[in-house]
Protein backbone atom coordinates (compact mmCIF):
# COMPACT_ATOMS: atom_id res chain seq x y z
CA UNK A 1 0.00 0.00 0.00
CA UNK A 2 1.12 3.67 -0.97
CA UNK A 3 0.57 5.80 1.48
CA UNK A 4 0.65 9.54 0.65
CA UNK A 5 3.31 11.87 1.49
CA UNK A 6 3.52 15.85 3.04
CA UNK A 7 2.23 17.99 0.18
CA UNK A 8 -0.27 15.15 -1.53
CA UNK A 9 -3.63 16.05 -2.70
CA UNK A 10 -6.03 13.20 -1.84
CA UNK A 11 -9.53 12.38 -1.88
CA UNK A 12 -10.84 10.72 1.46
CA UNK A 13 -13.99 9.89 3.03
CA UNK A 14 -14.85 12.52 5.32
CA UNK A 15 -18.45 11.33 6.66
CA UNK A 16 -19.36 10.99 9.27
CA UNK A 17 -18.65 14.53 10.41
CA UNK A 18 -20.14 16.63 13.56
CA UNK A 19 -20.14 20.12 14.80
CA UNK A 20 -17.93 22.43 12.95
CA UNK A 21 -16.00 19.32 11.36
CA UNK A 22 -15.99 19.58 7.54
CA UNK A 23 -17.82 16.35 6.02
CA UNK A 24 -18.07 14.79 2.18
CA UNK A 25 -18.72 17.50 -0.72
CA UNK A 26 -22.52 16.18 -0.66
CA UNK A 27 -23.50 13.30 1.17
CA UNK A 28 -27.14 13.31 0.27
CA UNK A 29 -26.37 12.43 -2.90
CA UNK A 30 -23.31 9.88 -1.97
CA UNK A 31 -20.62 11.82 -2.59
CA UNK A 32 -18.72 11.63 0.92
CA UNK A 33 -15.57 12.08 -0.17
CA UNK A 34 -13.83 15.53 0.19
CA UNK A 35 -10.36 16.49 -0.95
CA UNK A 36 -7.52 17.20 1.57
CA UNK A 37 -3.91 18.38 1.00
CA UNK A 38 -1.79 16.15 3.49
CA UNK A 39 0.50 18.51 6.20
CA UNK A 40 1.28 15.20 8.55
CA UNK A 41 5.27 14.07 7.08
CA UNK A 42 5.59 11.05 5.22
CA UNK A 43 7.24 8.95 7.74
CA UNK A 44 4.08 9.58 10.34
CA UNK A 45 1.94 9.14 7.32
CA UNK A 46 3.46 5.87 6.52
CA UNK A 47 4.40 4.22 9.98
CA UNK A 48 0.66 5.05 11.57
CA UNK A 49 -1.45 5.16 8.26
CA UNK A 50 -3.11 8.10 9.62
CA UNK A 51 -2.92 11.26 7.68
CA UNK A 52 -3.77 14.83 8.33
CA UNK A 53 -4.17 17.88 6.35
CA UNK A 54 -6.31 21.12 5.25
CA UNK A 55 -9.57 20.21 3.36
CA UNK A 56 -10.66 22.14 0.72
CA UNK A 57 -13.87 23.09 -0.26
CA UNK A 58 -15.76 23.32 -3.42
CA UNK A 59 -16.78 26.89 -3.56
CA UNK A 60 -14.03 29.66 -3.86
CA UNK A 61 -13.75 31.59 -0.77
CA UNK A 62 -12.68 35.77 -0.66
CA UNK A 63 -11.97 35.35 3.23
CA UNK A 64 -8.09 34.98 2.88
CA UNK A 65 -7.95 34.99 7.12
CA UNK A 66 -9.90 31.45 6.90
CA UNK A 67 -9.44 30.25 3.70
CA UNK A 68 -7.01 30.18 0.63
CA UNK A 69 -7.90 29.79 -3.28
CA UNK A 70 -6.93 26.73 -4.65
CA UNK A 71 -6.66 25.21 -8.66
CA UNK A 72 -5.02 22.24 -9.38
CA UNK A 73 -5.28 21.66 -12.88
CA UNK A 74 -3.53 18.23 -12.83
CA UNK A 75 -6.06 17.00 -10.17
CA UNK A 76 -9.04 18.56 -11.24
CA UNK A 77 -9.22 19.96 -7.47
CA UNK A 78 -10.67 23.47 -7.25
CA UNK A 79 -12.23 25.25 -4.31
CA UNK A 80 -10.53 26.68 -0.84
CA UNK A 81 -7.90 25.67 1.36
CA UNK A 82 -9.24 25.78 5.32
CA UNK A 83 -6.71 27.23 6.72
CA UNK A 84 -8.19 26.55 10.29
CA UNK A 85 -8.98 22.70 10.52
CA UNK A 86 -6.65 19.99 10.54
CA UNK A 87 -8.27 17.01 10.71
CA UNK A 88 -6.93 13.06 11.19
CA UNK A 89 -8.10 10.13 9.18
CA UNK A 90 -7.20 6.59 8.95
CA UNK A 91 -5.87 6.65 5.19
CA UNK A 92 -7.07 3.05 4.00
CA UNK A 93 -9.80 3.10 6.45
CA UNK A 94 -11.43 5.85 4.63
CA UNK A 95 -10.71 4.90 1.51
CA UNK A 96 -8.45 7.65 0.79
CA UNK A 97 -6.63 8.24 -2.98
CA UNK A 98 -3.91 10.43 -4.25
CA UNK A 99 -4.63 12.48 -6.85
CA UNK A 100 -1.83 15.41 -6.94
CA UNK A 101 0.88 17.21 -5.10
CA UNK A 102 0.95 20.97 -4.08
CA UNK A 103 4.06 23.07 -4.94
CA UNK A 104 6.70 23.34 -2.57
CA UNK A 105 6.21 27.09 -2.40
CA UNK A 106 1.98 26.28 -1.30
CA UNK A 107 3.23 23.60 0.93
CA UNK A 108 5.29 25.63 3.14
CA UNK A 109 3.01 28.83 3.00
CA UNK A 110 0.69 26.02 4.69
CA UNK A 111 3.20 24.36 7.00
CA UNK A 112 3.73 28.03 8.46
CA UNK A 113 -0.80 28.18 8.78
CA UNK A 114 0.24 25.24 11.07
CA UNK A 115 2.77 26.60 13.37
CA UNK A 116 0.43 29.37 13.97
CA UNK A 117 -2.61 27.17 14.88
CA UNK A 118 -0.50 25.16 17.56
CA UNK A 119 1.90 28.86 18.52
CA UNK A 120 4.93 26.67 17.49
Amino acid sequence: MAYPEQGDIIFIDAEPHAGHETGGHDPRHGNIQRPLIVLSNTGYNQFTGMVSGMPITHEMRDDNTRFMQFIDGTSGVHGSIILWQMPFYDFDGRHGRIVGHVSPRLLNTLLARVKDIFDL
